[in-house]
């Protein structure tokens, strides 16, 4: 079974970037020293939220993403590019991108050959920056307390941490890395409509009982819709780059 993109992209309605999410984009941007006359990509940057913080910075912001909706909907954003194409082949020149993003996102397709295509679009001081997540979240997710394979599907199907840091050891200069914790708070009811529209892409994979038991449970944990709960995600962020002005391709 293979995600819906399009169906994800409807789902995004429920998702807005967080304040935690701008300010992580931010964080990128100030690292690359965006602002005018540099370039930066959002690889899988979907309605463009992350994009909007650069774009307000000068850079010029690029969105790319497989999905129509999503670009079209990037595209309402002022002052953005939006793009339909894949990690694995960016439709960008070499050496020409001061940053490259990936916002949960590296593990849609092969993700080594979508590092090696950020690689080569990065121009000499150029980074890439990943926030991804690892097996602690996996196991641990909000999420897979109501629809247990989640975990095992998202275990699968993210690259392993170490793995990509590994990979990119042996292409750049430097490698960083760190993990961070999101502190999620909101309505029952506003999490529950957001499940239920399968804004997250794994709840595609898992199977129709699954969905509908795991909402059962949560509407039985959880009756009063206007009851706040809270939850956690686990990032974990690596930054790459090279400081010698010359990518080891």
């Amino acid at each position: 079974m293979q995600v819906d993109l399009e169906s994800l992209a409807a789902g995004y309605e429920h998702r807005p970037t967080s304040t935690a999410g701008l300010a992580r984009a931010a964080r990128a941007a100030r690292s690359a020293n965006l602002g005018p006359g540099r370039v930066a990509v959002d690889v899988g940057g979907g309605r463009g939220g992350h994009a909007a913080v650069w774009a307000e910075m000068g850079a010029t912001a690029i969105v790319v993403d497989p999905s129509a909706m999503m670009t079209r909907r990037a595209l309402l954003e002022p002052g953005i590019v939006a793009i339909r194409a894949t990690a694995q082949t960016l439709p960008i020149g070499g050496g020409t991108v001061s940053l490259v993003y990936f916002h949960l996102s590296i593990h849609y397709g092969d993700w080594r050959r979508s590092i090696d295509e950020a690689l080569r679009v990065l121009d000499a001081t150029g980074e890439c920056w990943i926030w991804t997540m690892g097996e602690e979240h996996h196991r641990t997710s909000f999420l897979t307390r109501w629809f247990p394979t989640v975990g095992d599907i998202d275990s699968e199907r993210f690259p392993r941490p170490e793995e990509v840091v590994a990979y990119l050891e042996e292409r750049t200069a430097y490698v960083e890395t760190g993990r961070e914790v999101e502190h999620k708070v909101m309505p029952a009811g506003t999490w529950r409509r957001a499940v239920a529209a399968r804004f997250v892409s794994t709840l595609q994979l898992i199977s129709d009982v699954e969905f509908r038991s795991g909402l059962i449970a949560f509407d039985e944990a959880h009756p009063d819709p206007n009851v706040t709960i809270d939850y956690e995600l686990t990032f974990d962020w690596i930054h790459a780059g090279n400081e010698s002005g010359r990518l080891q391709l």
